[in-house]
C-alpha cells in the first residue's frame, strides 16, 4: 500500500469512528445537557480526581483554551469546580462535584449496558484483535510524532 493511500485510510476511519462513538453516545449524554467533549472531561476527572487546566488538556489531546471554556461551562452546570491553590492562587485545579461524579457513574453505567448488549454476540478474539489493531495504529502514529520533532529540533538549532 502507497503512503496516500494508507494516510487516506486513517483519516477516513478516524472520522468514521468518532462519527459512530457520537451517534451511538449522543442520545445518553444529551439528555444530561452534555456534548462528547464534556462527557470526556468529566470522565478524566473521574478517572483522575483532579486536574489543572493544561493538564487536562493534555490528557484528552485538546486545546487549553477551548478546555477552559468548556469547564467554565460545566462548572456553571454544576458539574466540576475550580479551586485555586492557597500557596499560588494561579494555579487552579480542577474537580468534580458530586453531581459530577454521580453523572459520570450513570453515564458510565448506561455506556457499559449498551456495550455490552452489542458485544455479546461477538467472540474474544475479535474484541483482541480490534485493541491489538489500536495498538499498532497508535505506537506508528507516535513514532511519526517522534521522528517528526526530531527533524524540528534539527531545524531549530542549524
Amino acid at each position: 500500500m502507497e503512503a496516500s493511500e494508507f494516510k487516506n485510510v486513517i483519516f477516513d476511519y478516524t472520522r468514521k469512528i468518532n462519527e459512530s462513538l457520537n451517534s451511538a453516545f449522543n442520545p445518553v449524554i444529551e439528555n444530561r445537557g452534555l456534548t462528547m467533549m464534556q462527557t470526556r472531561i468529566l470522565m478524566e476527572l473521574y478517572r483522575s480526581e483532579s486536574h489543572t487546566i493544561g493538564s487536562l488538556a493534555d490528557s484528552i489531546c485538546a486545546a487549553g483554551a477551548n478546555i477552559s471554556a468548556m469547564c467554565k461551562k460545566l462548572e456553571g452546570q454544576g458539574f466540576i469546580e475550580r479551586i485555586r491553590n492557597r500557596k499560588d492562587e494561579r494555579v487552579v485545579r480542577v474537580v468534580l462535584t458530586r453531581l459530577g461524579k454521580e453523572t459520570v457513574l450513570e453515564i458510565n453505567g448506561l455506556f457499559n449496558e449498551i456495550i455490552t448488549e452489542y458485544l455479546k454476540d461477538e467472540p474474544e478474539e475479535t474484541f483482541e484483535e480490534i485493541i491489538l489493531g489500536l495498538k499498532k495504529l497508535n505506537e506508528l502514529l507516535t513514532r511519526i510524532n517522534s521522528l517528526k520533532q526530531g527533524e524540528d529540533k534539527n531545524e531549530r538549532t542549524e
